[in-house]
Formats: structure tokens, sequence, C-alpha cells
């Protein structure tokens, strides 16, 4: 066999004979000649030895790349100078590529992300709900709320007008003002509320108060409210004043009378404020106040800690008092919840001096007995 060579084009190994050596040669050449892309390329094939063809048909056998063959070869090179370059220029390209994708991949993130915030179910194939029918839910909710609210305000309407139909305001205007009209406190007690009680408070009310006839002018039959037989509105006396009064409603059998609430129209207390002052008594007493939060602590009150400080207002005295109540008392959770949301509070409660108070106006709360100055109703009357 002859020499083998190496294609300038296709690379394949060719081994001609001694005759066709040079034959082939020149067909090679010729062919090339037909490519004006290619004349360029041609080249002739460098002369191998038996141990470099040996070495190549391994290398191929085994699936390896081409081996470079050269006067400076001592091993497989891998990569050529074209390949290498090739190879950055394709480097370059990937990361470049990559940069690219990650950066259309961050501006879609931050497209997503917007969408959700203006629309949290922007990212769902299915929306749990969207706007139209969140909207028309809700208005069905409201309906419904309305619905029921008109009812409950019906039904308290229906027994607010059932209870104002039991009492006859002509009757009752009549009784307010032969209250206001009566010339001395034994006439008065004929138009009184528990006269068998509250008789002997009138008079010795009256034995340090001077009575006088307010007399009558008007009735508001326009803000009446009652509660149970006790019906409430005010009444203009003779000096143009309007004041409050209350009227409980008495059936006995088939009669029926209007009574008016003596010790809320005077503000009655268990002691005037005069002989409060003096005597200090230590046992409970009632008082009618209109109350409202203080900021004022001394002698047996001196721990705001421990005490919780009001001031009490007396109708119709030049007199104020401090009244305390202990902190987180039953008393204490008691007013405050009557006075979240009002300034002052009209109400009858029970107090009592500290022994040995050295303070002529500070008194400890022990009850609150009624809010307003109202006495509760004992028992229930017949209707």
């Amino acid at each position: 066999m002859g020499q083998a060579g190496r294609c300038p084009v296709c690379s394949s190994v060719v081994r001609p004979s001694a005759k066709e050596n040079r034959g082939i040669l020149e067909q090679a050449a010729s062919s090339a000649s037909d490519h004006d892309n290619l004349l360029e390329k041609v080249a002739v094939a460098k002369a191998m030895t038996p141990d470099e063809i040996a070495g190549l048909e391994a290398a191929r056998k085994k699936g390896r790349r081409r081996q470079h063959v050269g006067e400076e070869a001592e091993g497989i090179d891998w990569e050529d100078e074209e390949r290498q370059e090739g190879s950055k220029e394709v480097s370059w390209r990937v990361v470049a590529s990559i940069l690219l994708s990650a950066f259309v991949l961050l501006a879609l993130s931050i497209f997503y992300y917007q969408r959700l915030v203006e629309n949290p179910t922007a990212g769902f194939s299915e929306p749990l709900i969207d706007r139209e029918k969140a909207d028309a839910l809700l208005d069905e909710i409201e309906k419904a709320e309305q619905k029921t609210k008109k009812i409950e305000e019906g039904e308290i309407a229906a027994k607010i007008v059932d209870g104002f139909k039991k009492f006859d305001n002509d009757k009752l205007e009549e009784a307010v003002k032969n209250f206001v009209n009566a010339e001395s406190p034994a006439e008065l007690k004929k138009y009184i509320r528990e006269a068998e009680r509250v008789g002997p408070l009138i008079d010795r009310y009256y034995e340090q108060v001077a009575y006088e006839a307010a007399g009558f002018e008007s009735l508001n039959r326009l803000e009446l409210s009652y509660l149970g037989e006790i019906l409430t509105t005010s009444v203009t006396t003779a000096d143009f004043l309007s004041s409050p009064i209350a009227v409980e409603r008495v059936v006995d059998g088939d009669k029926e009378s209007y009574q008016v609430d003596w010790e809320s129209w005077v503000g009655y207390c268990d002691y005037p404020p005069e002989e409060m002052r003096e005597k200090k008594p230590d046992q409970p007493f009632l008082m009618r106040v209109i109350m409202e939060p203080a900021n004022y602590y001394n002698y047996g009150f001196s721990d705001d800690r421990k005490w919780r400080s009001l001031g009490l207002e007396l109708k119709d005295s030049v007199y104020s008092f401090l009244g305390y109540v202990a902190r987180d008392s039953e008393q204490d959770k008691e007013l405050q919840i009557m006075m979240k949301n009002a300034n002052a509070l009209s109400c009858l409660i029970k107090v009592a001096y500290p022994s040995g108070a050295r303070a002529k106006d500070q008194v400890e709360i022990l009850e609150i007995v009624a809010k307003g100055w109202v006495t509760p109703l004992e028992k229930k009357r017949n209707e």
C-alpha cells in the first residue's frame, strides 16, 4: 500500500496506490476547480507515518474528535484555533442570551406583581369572586340588614304606640296642672306618687324650705317618654321656665289616676345640703345629683389609685359635693357604663361620709340606686 494523506476539503483519509497516487490528487484538484469558493482551500495532502495512521484509526473507532496533525503535536488537541475562536463567540452569545432572558423574566415578574396588587384575583384562572358579584352580594346584605332594622324599629314603634295608648293625655295634663297650682303642701299631697311614704318627707322638707306654688302654663305633649307606668315630659310654669316632670299611671280596679313624682320634681335628698355639711352622717343616705367626672383627691380619698372622683351637683343649691367610688368595684363599673357617652349624668345614689371625716363635701358612693331621679317601683302594680 502507498502513502496515506488527508483531503484538504473533507478531511477524510486517502490511501492511493503508487500508481493511482498522482491521478487521485489530480482528480481532487480538478473536482475542486469546479467550485470557485473551494479553490483556495485545496492543498497537497501531507504524508502520514504508519504510527500516525494507526493512532488516527484508533481515535475514530473510539468516537473521539479528529486529531490535529502537525510537527508540534504531541497529543490529542481537542479544539483547533478556528474552533476556539468560534467557541469564544458562542460563549459570549450564551452569556448575552442568559442576561436578556433574566431581564425579560424580571420585567414580567414586576408586571405580574403590579397586576396582582391592583387585582388580587388576576393571577387565578377562576377568581373567587369578581367586583360585580361582590357589589351585588354587598347590596343584598345591606338590603337584608335594612329590612331587619325596619322590622325591629316597627316592633319597637308598635310597642311605644301601644304603651302610649294606655295613657290619657287629658287626665295626665289635669293632674300636672293641679300639682303645680296647689296652694299648700297639704293640697300638694293629693296629687303625689306614693303619698303614704312621701307625705312625711314633704312635711319635713317644707319645714326648711318656703313653699310657693309654681303655677301652670302648659304641658309639652310633643316630647313624651315613658318607662312602664312612668311617663316623663316637661312643664312650663308661671315664670315661663321649663322643668322636667315625671308622672305615674296608677290603676286600682276600675279607677285610673295620674300621680306626680314629687321627689324628682324638687331633687329631694335625705339631708338638706347645709345639714349634710354640718352632721357628716356616716350611715347610708340618698342623694339626687347631677354627676360629672372630677379630678380632686384629698384627706381620706387622697389615693387616686384606689378611688375615682366625681363632682356632685344638687338642684337649687349653692353647695356642691365630691363623690368617691372605689376603683374596679361594681359601682365603678356601672358608672363607667352609664357615663360612657355622657359628660354629665342625673342619678339617684346612696352615699355616706367616712367615719371621722375631715372634709364637709367628700362622700363615698356606696350604691347606684337608679339612673335619673325617679325612685324605682318597689313592686309591680296591678294593671
